[in-house]
């Protein structure tokens, strides 16, 4: 219903822009005869305009309302923020005495948690304040413009009658033109403040994930605590296990389970020793995987430390360094590992199919798993650097030739290939088909920028292409190079390269084609993206 009000606004807008430009250009072209007859006539047309162009809806919104909601997000988050000071307070003077043990541990979780979510609702609302704010201003102004019109209008049908003189209606004219001209533009400022505060707001609310885990036998704090279980080694908030699409997939996934199937995942749930064991048993349920597998899956992991499950379940995770330009990913490498890294192979033609493996291995924890250890975890001959070197080489030669790629080391693969390894892979296992898209221009970046971002935030990674010029033999040719987009924080972006490793750059290093922040100088152009539909 939503979708439909919001279809048929737009449909409104576009007739009323319509309307007022051929009114415009009617009027324009007017012509007055000094003759009684033809006053009459001019009279009448032009009265008929303004009463076509009076016609036309006010620019739609209550500014005083959308104040009063902005202040009422101000209050909620002063509250939050005093709630989150007494959280925090309890975090750092420590739980009672008397809580000792697994209790305290919980208690512990349960505090962490509840802190994080205080804290992160809070700032949500705190950033959607100025925006709110800024809509009011635009609204305002946006009616204020479209009263002035109408004042203008009348005036200029004022002037209009049988004994005006040449003067008068060529007075009119212009009143009636400025008049129109007017309403165009409060029309133009409406929609362009609502189109600013749309975007800004569902980036925010892509952001602000919806911490709903279902499983029975869990109470309301350990919903909680698996929602906001975090990889360690980093920031909670830029390590979340669980995406805000994985949260919403997993209920889905787990609705459809028959009753049997239920009561055996919400066992596997009540068994895990650890919130991330929890969270990544959520994880591989949203990926799409049956309760066989699922229960395989759960015995591998069954009371793995946080650390180990990170090493063996996320290609990296990343540092608390969100500066522009720095490499961000903690560690890309398997335990022990020296040189097993999740990299495409030197001077190789792998970069799609790497990256589409490191990006799969982002949102599937089964599939990343038989990676890391190969089927055997704690066994040395199969979990150890150099068996995984070998398989992750393998599955990016499998995936290479899936996409047509050409022969290697140095042959790459077409944006067909391309396409069909994105979505044979990745879509799968986040429940979106991908589509390509160009972005040759600043203004095609610019416009593709919330779309990447509502993707990256829903946990959904997406794959860009960029190109430049390498110098071989003294001649310039041609290159390019295929990268993931994998995170988002503020205006800044998380790009990974499958040359093994992670970097922030900006949104307006993005927009004007600084890409080479995120590889190096001869690749600076961003060209291409696929985006989840």
């Amino acid at each position: 219903m939503a979708g439909h009000d919001k279809t048929q606004h737009k449909s409104q807008d576009q007739t009323k822009q319509q309307k007022l430009d051929a009114l415009h250009k009617h009027v324009k072209s007017l012509k007055f005869e000094d003759t009684g007859f033809a006053a009459i006539g001019f009279c009448s047309d032009l009265s008929d305009a303004i009463g076509k162009a009076r016609d036309t809806p006010v620019p739609f919104g209550d500014p005083d309302h959308i104040d009063g909601v902005a202040a009422s997000y101000t209050r909620a988050a002063e509250l939050l923020e005093s709630a989150q000071g007494d959280l925090g307070k309890v975090a750092k003077a420590g739980l009672p005495a008397v809580w000792v043990g697994t209790a305290g541990e919980k208690a512990s979780e349960v505090v962490g948690a509840a802190s994080r979510t205080t804290d992160e609702t809070a700032e949500k609302l705190r950033e959607a304040v100025p925006v709110l704010r800024q809509l009011a201003i635009d609204i305002g102004a946006a009616q204020a413009t479209d009263e002035y019109a109408r004042v203008a209008l009348d005036y200029g049908k004022s002037l209009c009658g049988m004994f005006s003189d040449r003067e008068q209606l060529l007075e009119a004219k212009k009143a009636t033109l400025d008049g129109i001209t007017y309403l165009m533009e409060a029309d133009d400022r409406a929609k362009e403040g609502g189109k600013k505060a749309a975007d800004k707001l569902n980036k925010l609310a892509a952001q602000a994930r919806t911490r709903k885990v279902t499983a029975g036998g869990l109470t309301d704090a350990d919903r909680l605590v698996i929602a906001d279980a975090a990889d360690p080694g980093g920031p909670a908030d830029l390590n979340e296990i669980l995406s805000a699409n994985e949260l919403k997939r997993s209920a889905q996934f787990r609705d459809k389970m028959s009753a049997q199937d239920q009561a055996e995942f919400d066992r596997l749930i009540s068994r895990a020793k650890s919130p991330q064991e929890s969270a990544y048993l959520m994880k591989a349920l949203a990926a799409g995987y049956d309760i066989k597998t699922l229960r395989s899956f759960g015995e591998d992991i069954q009371g793995r430390d946080a650390t180990w499950l990170r090493e063996h379940l996320a290609p990296f995770h990343t540092s608390g360094d969100t500066r522009v330009g720095v490499d961000s990913a903690s560690e890309f490498d398997v335990p022990g590992s020296k040189g097993a890294v999740w990299m495409q192979p030197d001077k190789s033609g792998t970069c799609v199919a790497s990256s589409t493996v490191t990006a799969r291995a982002l949102v599937d924890p089964v599939y990343t798993l038989r990676l890391t250890t190969g089927g055997h975890p704690g066994d040395p001959a199969y979990d150890s650097p150099a068996a995984f070197k070998k398989r992750l080489l393998d599955e990016q030669t499998r995936v290479h030739k899936e996409g047509d790629g050409g022969p290697l080391p140095d042959g790459g693969m077409d944006l067909i290939g391309k396409n069909k390894v994105i979505n044979d892979e990745i879509a799968p296992h986040t429940g979106s088909s991908y589509e390509q898209r160009e972005v040759r221009t600043a203004d095609s970046r610019r416009a593709a920028l919330p779309l990447i971002e509502q993707a990256v935030d829903e946990g959904k990674p997406v794959p860009i292409g960029v190109q430049g010029f390498d110098t071989v033999d003294g001649e310039r040719v041609p290159v390019g190079h295929a990268m993931m987009i994998v995170g988002h924080e503020g205006d800044k972006l998380e790009v990974y390269n499958p040359w093994g490793f992670t970097t922030w750059i900006s949104e307006d290093d993005f927009i004007n084609n600084h890409m080479d922040k995120a590889s190096d100088k001869r690749l600076p152009d961003a060209y291409e993206y696929s985006l989840p539909k």
